[in-house]
């Protein structure tokens, strides 16, 4: 009779425990089902993930709540779809949303057909296919155009990412074998200017950048050369200007018995790239101006020596270069201080390049500052070009 007592109490107890255990993995079902939407609602999708994640949870809870947590996250993914459709949130954003959830491993077949038809995602589809057909064809520049154009939400992006580096490193390798070429025959701007136009499209390629810089060094290296290769090559002008070549500064100025047929001084510095405007008569000048300049490139060199304003006018038009400036102020010839270039309607700027050889050899200004000199340095007024 005891025995049987016993039995009953064990059977008893292990039901009751039994029927606790049940009741807590319930509760705990309930607090983390409750915690999962939530954060699903929230868009706090990482703790929902650790919801999931959680290594404290038992079968029974891991079974039911992964079902009905996917049922919770359909119906989120019906709304961020809907709020997508009706222009609450954008495109881009809902794409965000959804690789988030992708990356976490929240995603539900739904998330798959949602993304597939984005327009991105669609419009991406067709980008690669044209991208991967011109890249097996060899045109690596038109396929990078192509592979630029597909979302970075598109699936496995990192192969694209790998097709665009093959790119860049074969039209890398073009554009050094031509501006190597360029620089052997001293055409640095032509060299800048390929380098320049390419930096965009390669991603601003830190091996492009550093070429650029080496030729830019390169250039005025040069130019430096050619300013004292003119000096010493010019009988008109070798004598007066040997003798402060390197040494004209605003610190310097008053030691060399410089005159001028007016109250103004202009000497360019082609080393420097600026244009300074000093006042005053021999020995006793004091900068006045400071401006940023362009003289001309390579193979369309300024002249350099010992000038004189010769005459004015308001505006040129160079049908030979398509271009014009405005107040221009002559010292030589066809050579000239101008504004940047405009083009024949006088108010289209079509180059706005300060602080570099750019022009034909004319010595371009800012438009405010090439006004000043043309109201202020009068004729005759001596220029010196180094």
């Amino acid at each position: 009779m005891n025995k049987n007592k016993k039995i009953k109490t064990y059977i008893l107890i292990s039901i009751n425990l039994t029927i606790l255990y049940l009741l807590v993995c319930f509760l705990f079902y309930k607090n983390n089902l409750n915690k999962f939407k939530e954060y699903i609602n929230s868009e706090n999708y990482i703790e929902a993930n650790n919801i999931l994640t959680n290594k404290h949870l038992n079968l029974i809870n891991t079974l039911k709540l992964k079902n009905t947590c996917n049922d919770i996250l359909n119906e989120h993914l019906d709304q961020l779809n809907n709020n997508y459709l009706s222009n609450n949130i954008s495109q881009e954003s809902l794409l965000l949303k959804l690789t988030t959830l992708e990356n976490l491993n929240l995603n539900t077949t739904q998330t798959t057909t949602i993304k597939k038809n984005l327009p991105l995602i669609s419009s991406s589809n067709e980008a690669y296919s044209k991208a991967v057909s011109l890249f097996n064809d060899k045109n690596y520049e038109e396929s990078l155009n192509s592979f630029n154009e597909i979302s970075s939400f598109y699936p496995n992006y990192s192969e694209i990412l790998d097709y665009k580096k093959q790119c860049i490193d074969v039209l890398k390798s073009e554009i050094f074998n031509k501006v190597n070429n360029l620089i052997e025959n001293n055409a640095f701007s032509e060299a800048i200017t390929i380098i320049e136009d390419s930096l965009k499209k390669l991603d601003y390629n830190i091996e492009l950048l550093n070429k650029l810089e080496e030729i830019k060094k390169l250039r005025m290296n040069y130019l430096e050369e050619y300013s004292e290769d003119s000096i010493n090559s010019n009988a008109n002008s070798a004598q007066a200007m040997s003798s402060f070549y390197n040494k004209l500064d605003s610190s310097t100025i008053n030691t060399f018995d410089i005159d001028s047929k007016t109250d103004k001084l202009v000497f360019v510095n082609i080393s420097e790239q600026k244009t300074y405007i000093y006042t005053g008569n021999s020995n006793n000048w004091q900068l006045e101006k400071e401006f940023v300049c362009s003289t001309g490139i390579e193979n369309k060199e300024t002249p350099i020596g010992i000038f004189e304003v010769q005459t004015r006018a308001p505006w040129f038009f160079a049908s030979k270069y398509g271009q014009g400036g405005k107040y221009y102020v002559q010292f030589m010839g066809n050579y000239l201080f101008h504004s940047i270039p405009f083009a024949e309607d006088q108010e289209t700027i079509l180059d706005e390049t300060l602080g570099e050889p750019a022009s034909h050899g004319c010595i371009r200004l800012d438009t405010e500052d090439a006004k000043w000199l043309y109201d202020n340095v009068l004729d005759g007024s001596k220029i010196i070009i180094y």
